[in-house]
C-alpha cells in the first residue's frame, strides 16, 4: 500500500486540479468562468488517462481506491442532478434525501477512464464530439459529387457533396455503486486481500463498458419493431441505433453486404474490402467476434511455416491482421456478446464489420469519459458510500457507404 501511495504523490496535485477545473455538465460561477483555462484542463485529463492507461490494472484499481477515499470533490450543480434523475429513478430517491449533496469526482476519472479502455479498448479509437443537442443532428454523405476537367481560362463548375439529415439519441447510461461502511471498515481491519469500494468502482466500469459496447453494435432506439433475433435488433427508446442495424438491410445505405457462406474468412473480408473502395470508402480497422477471430486465425494455420527461432513466416499473412487491396487491415475483437446474432432467411448469423474509422463518430454530452458523483455518507440515514457513475453518448453515422459488413453463419 505504502508503494501504491507513493505514486499516488507524484499525480496527486494533477488529480485535484480536475476537481478544481469546471467541465462539461459540471456547474460553475463566475469567478471560476473568468480563471479556467479549457484546454489547459482538457491537456491535464488526456495526459493523466495516457498515465493510467499504461499501468497494470491491479496497480489503478489499488490507486483508484486509495484516491476514492479521500473526502476531494466539488458540489454538482443542480443541472447534473436532474438529468441523473430523470434517467434513474433509484438516483432521484437518493438526490430528493435531505442531509447531503452530490460531488463530482473528476479526480477519479483518469483511472477510471483506463479500467474503461482496458475493457472496451474500441472505444479509445473512435472519435468523441460535443452533441449539438439532447437529440444529436448531423449530416450523413451520401455521394461525394463530381469534378470536371476544364479550359485554361474556363470558369469552374460548382459541385457539392449530396448529404440527408440525420439524428441519434445521446442515451444517458448510469450506474449507482457503493459499500457500506461495516463492510469498509470489517474488509480494512480483517486484513482482507482486497477492497470492497474499489471492486464496486471497477465492477460499474465493467457494467457501463458492456452495456456501451453492446449497444454500439446492436442497440435500436428507432424501430419499434425490432428484437433481439433480428438485424434491427432490441428496441430500446432510450438508448441510440448501432452498426447492426445502421449497416443493415433496412438502412439502405449503400454499404456492402457480404455473406461468407463457404468461402474463407480472408476471402470474404478481400471482397467487402474491395467493395467498400468501389464506393469511395478507405476502409481502416475489422471488428469482429472473439470466435470469428480465432477462427480466422485456424484457417492460417495450415498455411504458416515455422522456422527456427519459433517464429511464425508467411508471405502476406499474419494473425492480428488480414492483408487487403486497402492494405493490413487491423484484426479488432470484441469480448463478451456485443456482437451477438441474429436470423436473417431462417439462418443464425453473425457479423464481422469492415469500418472506416473517419466516418464515425461519437456525440456526447458533459464529458467524453465516465463522469463520478459521490453522494456523502448519511444521506437518506444509511451508512453508505455511494457512487453514481454515467456517461451520455449516441453514434453518428457520417458515411455508412464506406463500411461494410459480413455475415458469417453461426
Amino acid at each position: 500500500m505504502s508503494e501504491i501511495r507513493e505514486k499516488l504523490e507524484g499525480l496527486e496535485k494533477e488529480l485535484e486540479g480536475l476537481n478544481a477545473a469546471p467541465a462539461g455538465v459540471v456547474g460553475k460561477d463566475d469567478a471560476q468562468a473568468d480563471s479556467f483555462d479549457s484546454v489547459s484542463a482538457l491537456v491535464a485529463q488526456r495526459e493523466l488517462r495516457e498515465k493510467f492507461v499504461s499501468m497494470d490494472s491491479n496497480d489503478v484499481k489499488k490507486m483508484l481506491d486509495v484516491q476514492a477515499g479521500k473526502q476531494s470533490g466539488r458540489q454538482a450543480s443542480d443541472d447534473v442532478l436532474n438529468r441523473l434523475a430523470v434517467a434513474n429513478p433509484n438516483i432521484a430517491k437518493v438526490l430528493d434525501a435531505s442531509g447531503g449533496a452530490a460531488l463530482i469526482r473528476q479526480d477519479l476519472e483518469p483511472m477510471l477512464y483506463a479500467l474503461f479502455v482496458k475493457r472496451f479498448p474500441f472505444f479509445d479509437r473512435i472519435r468523441k464530439e460535443g452533441a449539438n443537442g439532447l437529440v444529436h443532428a448531423y449530416n450523413q454523405q451520401t455521394a461525394y459529387g463530381d469534378a470536371a476537367f476544364m479550359t485554361e481560362a474556363g470558369t469552374v463548375t460548382d459541385d457539392t457533396n449530396t448529404y440527408a439529415r440525420q439524428t441519434t439519441n445521446v442515451a444517458v447510461l448510469a450506474t449507482r455503486r457503493g459499500i457500506t461502511l461495516k463492510s469498509q471498515f470489517a474488509i480494512t481491519q480483517g486484513g482482507a486481500g482486497f477492497d470492497g469500494l474499489a471492486t464496486e468502482l471497477s465492477g460499474g466500469v465493467t457494467a457501463i463498458a458492456h452495456k456501451l459496447q453492446k449497444t454500439l453494435f446492436q442497440g435500436n432506439a428507432s424501430s419499434s419493431t425490432g428484437t433481439a433475433g433480428v438485424e434491427l435488433g432490441a428496441y430500446d427508446a432510450n438508448g441510440f441505433d448501432g452498426l447492426r442495424k445502421v449497416l443493415g438491410s433496412a438502412a439502405a445505405a449503400g454499404n456492402p453486404i457480404t455473406t461468407k457462406g463457404t468461402s474463407t474468412y480472408t476471402a470474404a473480408i478481400n471482397d467487402t474490402v474491395a467493395s467498400i473502395l468501389n464506393n469511395g470508402g478507405n476502409p481502416s480497422a475489422i471488428i469482429l467476434s472473439p470466435t470469428d477471430a480465432a477462427a480466422y486465425q485456424n484457417e492460417l494455420t495450415n498455411l504458416i511455416r515455422y522456422p527456427g527461432g519459433g517464429e511464425g513466416a508467411t508471405a502476406g499473412l499474419g494473425f492480428g491482421s488480414v492483408v487487403t487491396p486497402a492494405g493490413a487491415l487491423p484484426l479488432l475483437a470484441v469480448p463478451g456478446d456485443s456482437i451477438g446474432s441474429y436470423t436473417v432467411s431462417s439462418v443464425n448469423v453473425r457479423d464481422m464489420y469492415v469500418v472506416d474509422e473517419d466516418t464515425w463518430s461519437m456525440p456526447y454530452l458533459g464529458s467524453d469519459s465516465i463522469t463520478t458523483l459521490e453522494i456523502p455518507v448519511g444521506v437518506g440515514g444509511a451508512l453508505t458510500r455511494l457512487y453514481i457513475m454515467f456517461v451520455m453518448y449516441g453514434l453518428a453515422a457520417k458515411a455508412p457507404q464506406f463500411n461494410g459488413k459480413i455475415r458469417v453463419a453461426v
